[in-house]
């Protein structure tokens, strides 16, 4: 990889530049001389992202139509394409750190509805060719996707069984609302949200695409623990402008747990806490949605938690 990084900075102009490594997911990622972010676009071993240049060239789009209607996210400055084939694209570094817990407060909790609802009004109006669909085909895929899955690690097979059930009502779902996309983040959660000295700034739109606003709002649920994080995160959404439907916002949290289970299926499987924390899922989550049954409350409760 380092070779790679020093091709991308004479690429850009930078040689000899400050390069400090700040992680590697789906992209490795690197501050420059404090002032620019360098994505590398290769994934961690383990993982899977489609690095498709295209996709990317969507995103850096998106990212200037979003700063154009003044949502506070990094600026595309260029992109180029490394010799081993792979993307390489640099973005203005936005100083400022990811929320800690103890940032984590009720007040902050709403400022990231807030920001969410922002954002999803701000994509309103974008178009690209190449970007992502997380329609009803993608839900198809990602059924598939895991269906596989559990027969690489023999995992139970009614657990499986059930996700892909609850994937067709999903389809069902987003099929009925499809004149409500818009592009979203598809990624949201607190280490993809940065406090700066000028308010929030959602970062990482790597998996940005045309969707529902209920999957994004889903996946950032999901993300949090408490029944009264999740409220809060749902008041600021509405008091900023969002319109919440439950039944969709159920099939986008699903949605947002299917996914993580293709991204990381060559990793969680072979975990020890993966097979009951599956059961857990399929109980709480999966077999509901399957049976068309409602998951959450208008509070936000997660009603079949056990």
């Amino acid at each position: 990889m380092n070779a790679l990084l020093q091709k991308a900075l004479a690429a850009f102009g930078l040689t000899g530049a400050a390069a400090e490594f700040i992680q590697q997911h789906e992209n490795a990622v690197y501050r420059v001389d404090g002032k620019y972010l360098l994505r590398i676009h290769k994934a961690a071993e383990g993982l899977y992202a489609d690095h498709d240049p295209e996709k990317r060239r969507a995103e850096l789009a998106f990212l200037t139509h979003l700063a154009d209607r003044g949502l506070h996210v990094q600026r595309p400055i260029a992109e180029t394409t490394l010799s081993d084939g792979s993307m390489a694209t640099l973005l203005t570094f936005l100083p400022g750190h990811h929320i800690t817990e103890a940032e984590f407060t009720p007040e902050m909790q709403h400022q990231i509805g807030a920001i969410t609802a922002r954002l999803h009004q701000g994509a309103q109006g974008f178009a690209h060719p190449a970007m992502r669909r997380y329609d009803t085909a993608h839900v198809a895929r990602t059924a598939a996707d895991i269906s596989r899955m559990g027969e690489r690690y023999s995992l139970n097979a009614d657990e499986i069984a059930t996700a892909c059930q609850a994937a067709q009502v999903i389809e069902d779902r987003l099929r009925s609302a499809a004149a409500e996309f818009v592009p979203i983040h598809c990624d949201l959660s607190q280490s993809n949200i940065l406090l700066t000295d000028t308010g929030l700034a959602p970062i990482d739109f790597s998996l940005f695409g045309l969707g529902h606003p209920m999957h994004d709002l889903g996946i950032l649920l999901g993300n949090v623990s408490t029944l009264a994080q999740r409220k809060a995160i749902a008041d600021g959404y509405v008091q900023a402008g969002g319109r919440i439907d439950l039944p969709l916002l159920d099939a986008g949290m699903t949605l947002g747990l299917l996914e993580a289970l293709v991204f990381h299926a060559d990793v969680w499987p072979k975990e020890a806490w993966f097979a009951p924390r599956l059961t857990r899922w399929a109980n709480e989550m999966l077999r509901p949605l399957a049976e068309d049954k409602p998951l959450l409350d208008e509070n936000m409760y997660l009603i079949n938690l056990k």
